[in-house]
């Protein structure tokens, strides 16, 4: 759901219109067709950037609760306390709030996507066509059950398809801590992108990729004005930069060229790394939505150059000196973080 346009990114579009991606994919000698169209519910519009951070905030509940002790997602899944829940999404603890993503939530239950040939369903191994909601129904704590009596939990349900593909583990690695971290709605939601197509094009360690694709596949407006285009996304690339996912990008035309950093490193590490989960060991995670927690803010971004540190990447030595840190330093706050240290001379 975060490789497929869904959440309506433009702050000035219109947001009863809806989302449409036609593309025409090769396999062998079979030309298919792929359509993805994404209808908004005329009281509720389009899902914009508060319900990507609620949906991403259901599927750390169902990875954190469930996948990685080894327990399958249940249909109608508790998401826990509203405190708990805003704390999660980084909101304050208020009417106001609590408000805001109740209605995010009932956004998710009512967009409705249409896939021909575009969303993969793993357990059936084949590209479904369907009409489907995301989350297929909410209750909420106070609420009536309509028996005369009030909902105890607010439960949320995923689309059946949702479901089976969290239950068989068909997951994507993402760095949470990071991901929260960024601060432009783009930014959030180019990542996911880069992270699918730099481990799909690891050799060469770029990807380049047509401006309408992407800004179709962004959710945002498609400029015909090329230094429109560039500065539309300028925001988003100054701050994958500074965060050292991105080494640079560069503009070919109506092309633009991302080049891997440091810390997409880092999560290929934890991606040749990861062990199945057990019902013994829940700590090890199998396709984990993040790096290790941090304990202090101070510390998030000194994680991605922590972990190649761990794992004797060269690269590393230079990115401590950056910092400032020695090589005890650094194993301290290993230690502190629960990163486990792979070197030979740790």
């Amino acid at each position: 759901m975060f490789l497929w346009p869904y959440f309506l990114l433009d702050k000035n579009a219109d947001r009863s219109e809806s989302i449409e991606v036609h593309e025409t994919v090769n396999t062998g000698d079979n030309t298919i067709d792929r359509k993805w169209l994404v209808k908004p519910h005329p009281k509720y519009g389009m899902p914009g950037p508060l319900e990507s951070s609620v949906l991403l905030a259901l599927y750390e509940i169902a990875y954190e609760d469930y996948l990685s002790k080894g327990i399958p997602v249940p249909e109608d899944m508790p998401i826990g306390s509203w405190r708990a829940f805003l704390e999660r999404l980084g909101m304050s603890q208020s009417g106001r709030s609590q408000s805001e993503v109740k209605l995010a939530l009932k956004r998710l239950v009512h967009t409705t996507c249409h896939s021909e040939n575009s969303f993969f369903d793993k357990t059936k191994n084949l590209y479904v066509t369907e009409a489907f909601q995301v989350l297929q129904a909410m209750a909420l704590k106070g609420e009536a059950d309509g028996n005369g009596e009030k909902i105890e939990h607010t439960l949320v349900r995923f689309h059946s398809r949702i479901l089976s593909n969290l239950n068989a583990k068909y997951l994507m690695i993402l760095d949470r801590s990071f991901f929260k971290s960024l601060k432009t709605a783009t930014a959030k939601h180019l990542y996911p992108l880069l992270s699918y197509w730099f481990y799909r094009n690891r050799p060469q360690k770029y990807w380049r990729v047509q401006y309408e694709w992407l800004a179709r596949r962004l959710g945002i407006k498609v400029w015909d004005k090329a230094w429109r285009a560039k500065q539309q996304l300028q925001p988003a690339h100054d701050e994958l930069i500074k965060s050292t996912y991105l080494s640079r990008v560069e503009w070919d035309g109506w092309y633009v060229i991302y080049y891997a950093g440091d810390a997409f490193g880092a999560e290929q590490i934890r991606r040749a790394t990861s062990k199945p989960a057990s019902p013994q060991n829940p700590k090890q995670l199998t396709l984990a939505l993040s790096l290790p927690a941090v304990e202090s803010e101070e510390d998030e971004h000194l994680i991605p150059t922590l972990n190649l540190f761990a794992n004797g990447v060269p690269m590393a030595e230079k990115m401590l000196q950056k910092h400032n840190l020695t090589p005890d330093q650094a194993k301290a706050l290993c230690m502190k973080h629960n990163i486990p240290i792979a070197r030979v001379d740790a």
